[in-house]
């Protein structure tokens, strides 16, 4: 009976997005949006790994760390192969992105490598082929094979030494003119390195290797034969993009690939934290997707409030497929011996915005062999799932204690706060309209 109610509720959903006005929120609520939903929270549980100012220079030569990572679309020759990997960045300067970007390019001096990897690949294949033939004639070969491998390998270490040195004079003249100095000096040098470059060929996949022009500024994109890359700085953030990236899945192909990329980032742009967009599409942190209301993807995110780290929040859209039976299961092992579960509980009813939805939980308590009588703070784990409706997929929202030497409200009052978090849940302003009337 419980779920034909939840069933006969889901079909009215469509109709209560259309009539239903904005929920009255406690003060010091903050919304958000993340996939095809907004929510709202309290502001003391504010959830992107975020700054106030951006940090000092990130030393290293990995690239700005990501504070999230998501996949979007289909491939246009793969259904099962994504369009899109995306990367956020955490807080970037403009300076952060040129550094970023410098290696960002169709890169001469990796094709020159690749052409004599190719052939230091068929000397090592005669090489073995030698071993097994002791005659005077095969060792003379192997030596003068040998000699050849030393060779280019000295040539590939100065491949990528006058690769370096060109990006880097590059930069350095940049930079004098910039401050109003004589370059004179370096566009000599340059003039040499470039030179030396060229007498080293380059392989058939760096001719079809490109850059393309976004029309915006502080965007760089590489189309390849297999792939798709684009870094752009907006709103302080960097976003990197990967289209055709995948591993282990059919080669993505140029002819329908770019013109595919180049349609996802007409479409894309940044958003401020609590900006919620009132078109068709996808929030992902600090971004939005524009679309038709029927494109997938995959997002999650997990966070940890600034106010009571020792709890951990995620949500997931869609949904994970896995039954709340397996949820359950999920939740039965102890993170530590010490906790002793105290009780598992639901599926139980869940109003869900303005959707049924359903939440499982089990609680815990810490025990100390030496002191039976201790009664410490429980500890908890709670997630709360709904189905899809429309074009708007499942939710899946959780929240956990995962420090359990640190400070976090009682049970009692951890739940209310996530129930009354659950029920600010609603669509996109966009996907209201998508939805409407839909069965």
């Amino acid at each position: 009976m419980r779920y034909l109610i939840a069933l006969i509720l889901l079909g009215l959903t469509s109709d209560i997005w259309a009539v239903t006005p904005e929920p009255s929120l406690p003060a010091n609520w903050q919304t958000q949006c993340f996939g095809r939903v907004q929510f709202s929270m309290p502001a003391h549980l504010a959830w992107y790994n975020q700054q106030a100012e951006p940090p000092a220079f990130y030393k290293g030569s990995e690239p700005t760390p990501a504070i999230w990572r998501g996949n979007y679309g289909r491939d246009p020759l793969h259904e099962e192969k994504v369009l899109v990997q995306i990367a956020v960045s955490r807080l970037a300067t403009l300076d952060y992105w040129k550094r970023d970007t410098s290696y960002f390019k169709p890169s001469r001096g990796e094709a020159q490598e690749r052409v004599i990897q190719k052939q230091l690949d068929e000397i090592k294949a005669r090489k073995v082929a030698l071993l097994s033939d002791q005659s005077e004639e095969a060792n003379a070969l192997y030596s003068q094979l040998r000699e050849e491998e030393r060779a280019l390998e000295q040539a590939q270490q100065h491949i990528g030494k006058i690769s370096t040195d060109i990006l880097w004079v590059s930069e350095a003249i940049e930079n004098f003119k910039e401050q109003g100095r004589d370059t004179a000096q370096l566009e000599a040098k340059l003039a040499e390195l470039l030179i030396e470059d060229a007498k080293f060929p380059t392989d058939d996949l760096f001719e079809q290797e490109y850059f393309v022009e976004l029309n915006r500024p502080n965007a760089l994109a590489i189309s390849g034969p297999f792939d798709f890359s684009a870094k752009l700085w907006e709103n302080g953030r960097i976003y990197t993009f990967q289209f055709g990236m995948q591993h282990n899945k059919p080669r993505s192909e140029q002819a329908s690939l770019e013109p595919a990329a180049l349609d996802f980032l007409a479409r894309f742009r940044a958003r401020a934290e609590h900006e919620i967009p009132t078109e068709p599409g996808v929030c992902i942190p600090f971004g939005f997707i524009a679309d038709s209301g029927n494109e997938p993807f995959d997002f999650g995110y997990q966070w940890r409030p600034r106010s009571t780290p020792a709890l951990l929040y995620r949500i997931d859209q869609p949904a994970s497929s896995e039954l709340f039976s397996m949820a359950m299961r999920r939740l039965i092992p102890n993170a530590y011996s010490s906790l002793l579960q105290i009780n598992r509980f639901g599926p139980q009813d869940v109003a869900f915005g303005y959707q049924a939805g359903s939440l499982v939980g089990t609680r815990f308590q810490r025990r100390h062999p030496e002191n039976p009588d201790w009664q410490p703070p429980q500890s908890y784990h709670l997630i709360a799932e709904t189905g899809a409706h429309g074009t708007v997929p499942p939710v899946s929202f959780e929240m956990k204690v995962h420090d359990i030497d640190g400070e976090y409200p009682l049970f009692e009052q951890g739940e209310a706060e996530f129930k009354q978090i659950l029920d600010t849940f609603r669509p996109l302003p966009g996907m209201v309209k998508e939805s409407a009337g839909q069965p």
